[in-house]
This record gives structure tokens, sequence and C-alpha cells, in this order.
């Protein structure tokens, strides 16, 4: 059991050998080897470090305390069960999100 093991490990490597000497002259092309598996190829295409960011330029306050509202309604809903998300969420489309969020918190205990 053990030889056949090893005859199997010694031709995969003596097929790897060959499949990296094949693939040597296309190297200079535009990719390269792959020398561990597992490893990509290096012709991902990455952002310089020069590169700007991609902010959104500043936030309104308008828009700020929606993006806060947003992640206390989130906060709230987590742990509910499906049929009790659906309650809030009736509750946030007919009286708001402060409605939903203090529905959300009684329910949870």
């Amino acid at each position: 059991m053990a030889r056949h093991l090893f005859a199997i490990l010694d031709d995969l490597t003596a097929n790897l050998a060959e499949l990296k000497a094949a693939l040597a002259p296309l190297a200079p092309i535009g990719g390269t080897v792959v020398t561990e598996a597992g490893k990509p190829a290096a012709s991902t295409q990455r952002r310089s470090k020069g590169a700007p960011s991609r902010t959104g330029g500043p936030i309104s306050a308008k828009r700020r305390a929606a993006m806060r509202d947003q992640g206390r309604y989130m906060s709230a809903i987590n742990p509910l069960s499906a049929t009790r998300r659906a309650q809030v969420k009736k509750v946030r489309a007919t009286k708001g999100v402060d409605a939903a969020i203090a529905l959300a918190q009684r329910l949870q205990r």
C-alpha cells in the first residue's frame, strides 16, 4: 500500500515538473507559473498605493441621522424570529423607525 502511495506521489511530482517546463516559455507573455498550490497567479490587478480612496464626500446631518436610525433598527431586529421581524416591519412602515425599535426591544424580552 505504501509503495503505491509513493509511486503516485512520484508520478504527480514528475507531471508537475513537466507542466512547469512546458509553461515556462509562456511566462514572459503575461503570466507567471504558480509555484505552490493554492497561490493565485500574479496576473490580478491591484490598486496602487497612491490612488485616492473612493469616499463619497461629506455626509449631511439628515443622512447621518438616517444612517444612525438604520443601524439602531437593524441591531434591534437582528435577534428576533421571522414572525416577530414581520411584526416590527409592519410597525416601521406605518408608524416609523422609533416605534419599530421600541417594539423590537419589547419583543426581545
